[in-house]
């Protein structure tokens, strides 16, 4: 059937089937005959004939409607599957929910699990999968081992799920780097990479000149594994690449090589600008900026105009870009103190900001326990970014130390501290026990004293905390205490949170739960 078949109803549709005075129209073939069985036989039945009319020719259309016709050749049948499918049951219909409407956190926690467990996802709910994977790249990671043969399969069959095509658990061939898709070519080279660290750094070389910026970048950041001496010379090439996001990526992994040519020319333009003093008896660090710019400098990537959106001086601006060339080792080695002597010293100083923003930079470029630590103990003005990005450098069990000491001395809330927890804990990592336990003794309490109804920002943050909690605290959530006021968003996010819940508790369980994926 097509749109004019509803035409003849269009008229006592549009002005209603009160004032409509023609008689039941008329159709050709089978359905016409369909509908003339349940054509009105007085003005009062109108109405429902009308609305009878309207679903037998939806349902005459949907059944006559003719996709395009496949005109490659009919693909092979997908493997067997070799790892275990999940059981029917309640928890397909809530994956289906997770796949559709659950947060980013969850799904990257269920592939995770399901992996672990050595568990694929079930069949019907792969073109659910396949599509967020192609909304999102970072689920693309933990999702691949959960498609299983199946899934890998069904992606090779729509070109906007190619990027998990021929994913598999065995090392990746040959033809996944010639053929394959960026993520196939990643894929293959960090796994030649551990294994053959000069052989993939040579392969990547060779690649750089046929593709894109973009993927040049990508690819590129495969040499962060495995990283070594060995790998100087071509990001110092690549410091002069016409893509900046390709310079920048060359200058982070540099930073890692404190002997490498670029690091000891930063020191050397720098090391001028810091000089010691001498007052009353004892002798203290001096810094100034420089008052004018090299004509080398721009060579490694120094800019010489002070961007507009930028609030720092000219020579703050320069001085900034000289700092954060210079690795964080350097400046202890230099002047013979810690970190936090250090940061305690730049506070002294007019140049600060410069110290404090380049100092930062380089510590998530290449990040360093000891600096992080002394962040996180006095976290600066001038850097504008959340400490939560210096406490996701951390291992898990440092970030719920800090946490759990600040929580204490009563120098967090508990909104700070439940944002910190979801931005700085990579998706799939579950808090321990004793810190999910006093976050979810926070809530508790909160919605016993009806408190949280109107904390918006907390609230809004129950179905990640769900997710990043530790499972055995997820009962104390299921008890929060409902209130006969609630407003219709809060009774939409704790029906979030609990149908977060109820996806965990419904995955299969494993011997050994990894809490950092």
């Amino acid at each position: 059937m097509t749109a004019c078949a509803w035409t003849p109803l269009l008229p006592a549709a549009l002005i209603g089937t009160s004032r409509h005075e023609a008689a039941w129209p008329s159709w050709p073939g089978e359905v016409g005959a369909l509908l003339a069985q349940i054509a009105p036989e007085t003005p009062g039945d109108w109405p429902v004939a009308l609305l009878r009319g309207a679903a037998l020719l939806d349902a005459a259309g949907r059944a006559g409607t003719r996709g395009q016709t496949w005109s490659s050749t009919t693909p092979h049948a997908a493997p067997a599957e070799t790892r275990t499918q999940i059981p029917p049951g309640p928890i397909h219909h809530l994956l289906q929910w997770a796949f559709r409407d659950g947060p980013q956190r969850l799904l990257h926690l269920v592939c995770l699990t399901l992996n672990e467990s050595g568990h694929v996802l079930p069949a019907g709910l792969l073109p659910l999968a396949l599509e967020q994977g192609r909304r999102s790249v970072g689920l693309r990671p933990s999702l691949h081992p959960v498609l299983g043969e199946r899934g890998w399969w069904l992606a090779r069959q729509r070109d906007t799920w190619a990027f998990a095509a021929a994913v598999s658990e065995q090392a990746p061939q040959e033809a996944g780097w010639t053929e394959g898709n960026l993520e196939q070519r990643l894929a293959f080279l960090r796994h030649e990479r551990l294994q053959q660290p000069d052989a993939a750094r040579e392969r990547l070389e060779a690649a750089l000149t046929e593709v894109p910026a973009k993927e040049r970048a990508e690819l590129l950041m495969v040499l962060h594994t495995e990283l070594s001496a060995a790998d100087q010379d071509l990001l110092d090439r690549l410091r002069s690449d016409r893509s900046k996001e390709v310079r920048q990526v060359a200058l982070k992994l540099l930073l890692r090589l404190p002997e490498a040519a670029h690091p000891k020319r930063a020191v050397a333009r720098l090391q001028p600008l810091l000089t010691q003093e001498r007052a009353l008896l004892k002798k203290h660090w001096v810094i100034t900026a420089p008052s004018s710019m090299s004509d080398d400098w721009t060579t490694d990537n120094i800019e010489t105009a002070r961007p507009s959106h930028e609030n720092l001086g000219e020579r703050a601006w320069w001085l900034f870009q000289l700092a954060r060339q210079v690795p964080l080792r350097w400046w202890g080695e230099h002047t013979g103190m810690s970190p936090e002597q250090l940061l305690s010293w730049a506070q002294t100083s007019e140049w600060a900001p410069s110290l404090y923003r380049a100092w930062h930079d380089v510590l998530l470029a290449a990040p360093d326990p000891q600096w992080c630590e002394a962040f996180l103990n006095n976290w600066p003005d001038s850097v504008r970014e959340d400490s939560a990005s210096v406490l996701a450098l951390l291992p898990l069990a440092q970030r719920e130390r800090h946490w759990e000491g600040q929580w204490r001395k009563g120098q967090i809330g508990l909104a700070s501290l439940v944002y910190q927890v979801t931005q700085a804990c990579p998706a799939g990592e579950t808090l321990c026990t004793p810190l999910s336990h006093t976050l979810a003794q926070a809530f508790v309490q909160l919605a016993t004293e009806n408190k949280l109804r109107d904390d918006y920002s907390l609230r809004g943050l129950l179905p990640e905390l769900a997710c990043a909690l530790h499972e055995s605290t997820l009962a104390m959530l299921l008890q929060l205490p409902r209130h006969g006021d609630e407003t219709t968003s809060f009774s939409e996010n704790l029906h979030t949170m609990m149908q977060v819940i109820a996806v965990r508790q419904s995955l299969p369980p494993i011997s050994h739960r990894m809490r950092s994926p």
